[in-house]
């Protein structure tokens, strides 16, 4: 750059005492750009002032001379020899051979030549800096006011386009399109810099900067050099995004191809992936790990590429996490489907919805016209759900919902009515205490404390008023239950809520609720028998009223004969009653005042 700017210095010398020589003579070359417009963009802004209507392209300054444009209003020397050298300087460039082969020092010093020391200061500040100077900062560089360089950048920005823009600088091109390519669209500032020392440059240097600036322009964003005329960063991230969403767990062969395509090296691409937080490699294969169970559920699905169980998406998670809660969340969050029984499948993968084998059965009838063949429907059943056991299958042909014949089943409809169900004395913990009250003894084990639902036997059901695929509501002061009967189910009613009153009567595992069901009104009492209660709090409880005459106030809420009493105990499997009532009632002694275990405690819903 000095070099040229002494060497146009001494010339100017010569050509100033020769003001009455055209410019053609004194630019010989001129000729040769006599098209090209005149770079009023990169000249003092007074040039275009003074000579932008006439003189628009070097033809135009052919016939001048240094005296007859002094003559134009408002020239001064200054300005005229501003024009004269940059005709000089299009001339020379023009007439120079391009050096194509040249080396990028060689090819990047000859461009640097031809810019002034201002605009060089400018340029090398805040142009194709790495990390541009602050205005202020390069005002005081240049010994000027920040407004000079506000006003001035743009000018030697656009000098620097003109210089790229000439064929005398097309190595620099050159080279900067093979930086371009060997870095990509995002690289690491060591990477560039390696690639630069190949070149026999330094990033630390303006040549280096000014390459790297032309190859891109790159910019610092998030630790790495982005590409902005690619937009780096934002490409190679929606690459790896689509890489994910196309294949869920791509290998690393995938995933470097995919970055190949739009020009990002092997070593950058790997350093770009491994620096992604959330991300894992299993066995050569990439997944978003995440921090959740259901991240990680769903990359042990993608490694698979096929349904799981949960104890297997378990095992994959690996840590503390217990199979229950994997199930729960594999049950409640929408990125994952049952696929059968036992395993899950990704909801993307379109795998048509496990839901139940009673489902599934009706979904076979119904697309065999309403009726199908026992043995045809447990064959496709059994096939396309290994995991569900044939006797499940036929089981569940037993449920409210189907009616079968001649070995064909169908759905059950109204006309059909419903199956008859025996007494509800029939049933165990079952008894009568008047006409509307029916009492239920539930014994209270870990299951019903921690919420699960208490199966309630056809006949108690009925006997309560609900029949299959309708649900009964009873409410007390401090109990609310619900009796609900699903057509699908194989075990008869679901009583559920009781866990609530449990706690509130505060119960132990080992004693019994005994709830007191108002089919007329749909209100509930509940009585709390202890473990070790006395025989004739027990019988108080179980028959909701003192049992005065044992044996005949059984029979009375049984509603049978008391000589049938002791079968029908037998029969349902009530021994203990049983061999309570064996004994005459002089031996049942009577409650002791005070004992916890002889009180029965009451919520009443009366």
């Amino acid at each position: 750059m000095s070099a040229t700017a002494a060497e146009s210095a001494t010339w100017w010398d010569g050509v100033h005492a020769m003001p009455q020589t055209p410019i053609r003579d004194l630019v010989p070359a001129l000729t040769e750009v006599a098209d090209q417009p005149v770079p009023y963009g990169w000249l003092p802004a007074r040039a275009r002032t003074v000579f932008g209507e006439q003189l628009t392209t070097w033809s135009d300054l052919a016939d001048e001379t240094i005296s007859s444009l002094l003559d134009r209003p408002k020239a001064g020397i200054g300005t005229v020899r501003a024009i004269i050298l940059a005709a000089r300087d299009a001339a020379m460039s023009r007439s120079a051979p391009a050096e194509t082969t040249a080396d990028a020092p060689s090819a990047i010093g000859r461009l640097l030549d031809r810019l002034n020391r201002y605009d060089y200061t400018v340029l090398a500040a805040r142009g194709w800096a790495l990390r541009p100077l602050s205005v202020s900062a390069t005002a005081e560089q240049l010994g000027v006011a920040p407004v000079n360089v506000h006003r001035n950048q743009p000018r030697a920005d656009r000098r620097l386009r003109d210089l790229l823009a000439d064929p005398a600088h097309v190595a620099v091109l050159d080279h900067a399109q093979r930086l371009r390519r060997r870095l990509g669209p995002l690289t690491r500032e060591h990477t560039a810099e390696g690639a630069l020392n190949d070149l026999g440059l330094d990033l630390g240097t303006a040549a280096g900067q000014l390459l790297l600036h032309v190859a891109g322009p790159y910019t610092c964003v998030q630790g790495w050099l982005e590409g902005a005329q690619a937009d780096g960063l934002a490409t190679v991230t929606a690459t790896l995004d689509a890489a994910f969403e196309r294949w869920g767990a791509p290998t690393v062969d995938i995933v470097l191809r995919q970055f190949e395509h739009i020009g990002v090296p092997r070593d950058t691409a790997i350093d770009f992936i491994e620096s992604q937080p959330g991300l894992r490699r299993v066995d050569g294969r990439w997944v978003r790990w995440g921090c959740s169970v259901a991240a990680r559920a769903e990359a042990a699905l993608h490694l698979a590429g096929t349904p799981l169980s949960a104890p297997a998406i378990t095992a994959v998670i690996g840590g503390d996490y217990l199979q229950r809660y994997v199930r729960d969340v594999l049950n409640s969050d929408p990125r994952f489907t049952r696929a059968t029984r036992l395993t899950w499948a990704l909801s993307r993968w379109g795998v048509e919805r496990y839901t139940g084998v009673f489902s599934e059965i009706a979904a076979r009838i119904d697309d065999a016209g309403g009726a199908v063949d026992i043995n045809a429907l447990v064959e496709d059943m059994a096939a396309a759900f290994p995991d569900v056991a044939e006797t499940s299958i036929r089981t569940y042909l037993t449920t409210p919902g189907f009616v079968t014949s001649r070995n064909m089943v169908r759905r059950r409809t109204p006309a059909d009515g419903w199956p008859p169900v025996p007494p509800p004395t029939t049933i165990r913990g079952t008894f009568h205490n008047g006409r509307n009250e029916i009492r239920v003894a539930v014994p209270v084990t870990f299951d019903l404390l921690r919420g699960s639902g208490q199966n309630v036997a056809p006949a108690v059901a009925t006997a309560l008023g609900v029949h299959p695929g309708h649900r009964r509501v009873f409410t007390g002061k401090r109990a609310t239950v619900s009796l609900f009967w699903p057509l699908s189910s194989t075990n008869g009613a679901k009583l559920a809520s009781l866990r609530a009153l449990a706690t509130t009567l505060n119960a132990a595992v080992g004693d019994t609720i005994v709830l007191a069901f108002n089919v007329r009104d749909s209100t509930i009492a509940a009585t709390l028998l202890a473990a070790q209660a006395a025989p004739a709090q027990r019988l108080r409880a179980l028959l909701g009223k003192p049992a005065r005459t044992p044996l005949a106030d059984v029979a009375r809420a049984l509603r049978c004969r008391p000589d049938e009493v002791a079968g029908l105990l037998e029969r349902r499997g009530d021994n203990s009653l049983r061999a309570l009532l064996e004994r005459s009632a002089e031996a049942i002694p009577a409650a002791a005042p005070g004992d916890r275990h002889n009180q029965p405690r009451e919520a009443s819903g009366q």
